[in-house]
């Protein structure tokens, strides 16, 4: 429990006695290392732990306290994989219980639907501005009894969640707050019976606020939060601490901004005003285009991992230098290569219809993800056909991208001999790892046979895609790409265009 950050007075929930009481001294000993020898002892696997809590709730009652989940506690990168998810529940008597209940990271609902979305827009507000967590469709609450606590059944939901549009989800967000929300969705089966999921970031730029009305419970101009069992309006004390955070934060990200300009002087700085659109070191000025501006805070707010002793960011393309009359002087191209790469680490620093414009005019007829980009710059399937066919490739290659975008040609193709497998192994939730360049082209082959969104979640599948890709390119062998790329493309297909064809 430490091991996961869980503070003192919550881990003396599971301990404490009427006649043995655990104080929160001895816990900190613990933590430090300073009690007994407990700094020599390894803590419990997170099967143990398990194991533990399953025991603690022996009538199938959910504790009071919430337990972060391993993912949570940082021990796994995914906290949307399969197998994070599917920890959340356990069975008792032949039913599947949510094991955390309501807590000030975990809001329950029984039905979904975007009818009535200030109902779950309220929830995905209030968890961005706390600590993030789940949201969670598909739960139905039975108010305990005689002593017993209310627990939370999985009774599944339709169709609605696992076929809604992504894009329907960002753009009821991003018409009701602001700033706009971060969310993972996720569709998984639990018990056969299928459930749906929002896990919500937390806002690196809290608070999250309404700019309209929505339903009867979004208000123009209230700022929610999540609390033990409930979204509410935040209190006065929560929205300083949000407020003060914030400013310590400013505090120390400007601290080392303002010794680099120490270091390098005022002939070697200059300071870009991405609120103005200005590049200028106090004497004279740059305009920088609003184009550039948004890519270059998508950069910034993005999540990215550092590695040690580099940067964890490379900017890498052409500026567009324009004349006074905002006419282009000379324009990047984006290649294949940065088209493939940015879908799958899930970036897009160029422009995004310079991706669309790539893959029609420079793809040669391969396979390359559209859908992805179309999103990034609000196009819609029919937007995206009507794009490709105002580039300036050939027409057979016009009507080609067209197809696939439409749907009339899928990326799909029906999976053989090992990759059958593999794709059984998605289905449960297991993405293989890649060990070799026949492994990456049979997990390919895999993804391009997957008729839907499998148990494993995107972000491991975009993981083992980039190892495959990576792998099969240092290779220098042409023809086992073309299955890894089918494959990219597919996974564009499931997850951002549609992903409701599966003719070959």
């Amino acid at each position: 429990m430490i091991r996961r950050s869980m503070a003192n007075k919550d881990i003396q929930f599971f301990f404490n006695r009427p006649d043995r009481s655990v104080n929160s001294g001895r816990i900190s000993g613990i933590r430090n290392g300073s009690y007994s020898n407990s700094g020599e002892i390894a803590a419990a696997t997170d099967e143990e732990l398990e194991a533990f809590l399953r025991a603690f709730e022996p009538d199938g009652v959910s504790a009071s306290i919430s337990v972060p989940q391993a993912s949570e506690a940082g021990l796994v990168s995914d906290p949307v994989s399969a197998a994070t998810l599917r920890g959340m529940f356990y069975e008792a008597n032949g039913i599947w219980f949510f094991r955390h209940g309501e807590s000030d990271r975990h809001e329950c609902k029984e039905g979904f639907g975007f009818r009535h979305c200030d109902k779950w827009l309220r929830a995905v507000a209030a968890l961005a501005n706390n600590r993030g967590g789940y949201l969670i469709f598909g739960l139905k609450e039975q108010v305990g009894t005689e002593g017993r606590k209310s627990s939370f059944d999985v009774v599944g939901l339709t169709d609605d969640f696992e076929n809604a549009d992504p894009v329907e989800f960002t753009k009821r967000l991003k018409a009701t707050f602001d700033p706009t929300p971060v969310v993972d969705i996720v569709s998984i089966e639990i018990g056969e019976k299928k459930i749906g999921v929002l896990h919500v970031h937390q806002h690196p730029a809290r608070p999250v606020i309404a700019v309209r009305n929505e339903g009867n419970l979004v208000k123009e101009g209230e700022i929610y939060f999540r609390y033990q069992g409930q979204s509410s309006r935040i209190k006065y004390s929560d929205l300083r601490a949000i407020f003060d955070e914030r400013d310590r934060q400013a505090r120390a990200n400007i601290m080392p901004m303002i010794e680099q300009l120490l270091r390098l002087g005022p002939h070697n700085a200059m300071i870009a005003d991405l609120a103005n659109g200005t590049l200028a070191d106090g004497t004279r000025s740059f305009s920088i285009g609003k184009e550039l501006i948004d890519q270059i805070k998508f950069i910034r707010e993005g999540q990215f991992t550092e590695k040690e002793g580099s940067p964890a960011l490379r900017l890498v393309g052409d500026l567009q230098a324009v004349d006074s009359e905002g006419q282009i002087i000379r324009r990047g191209f984006v290649t294949p290569t940065d088209l493939l790469n940015d879908f799958l680490e899930q970036q897009t620093p160029y422009e995004p219809k310079e991706y669309i414009r790539c893959a029609v005019e420079g793809g040669n007829g391969g396979w390359l993800p559209l859908h992805y980009f179309a999103n990034r710059c609000g196009l819609n399937r029919d937007g995206l056909v009507a794009y490709i066919k105002v580039t300036a490739a050939p027409q057979a290659r016009k009507d080609l991208y067209a197809a696939r975008a439409s749907g009339v040609q899928s990326a799909y193709s029906p999976a053989v001999g090992q990759s059958v497998d593999i794709i059984t192994a998605l289905h449960s939730g297991n993405v293989p790892e890649i060990t070799d360049i026949r492994i990456a082209a049979h997990f390919g082959r895999a993804v391009a046979g997957l008729k839907q969104k499998p148990g494993a979640g995107l972000s491991a599948m975009l993981k083992a895609l980039k190892i495959s890709l990576d792998m099969v390119q240092a290779s220098q062998r042409a023809s086992w790409l073309s299955p890894v790329r089918r494959g990219i493309s597919r996974l564009d297909e499931l997850y951002f265009g549609g992903g409701d064809w599966t003719q070959p």
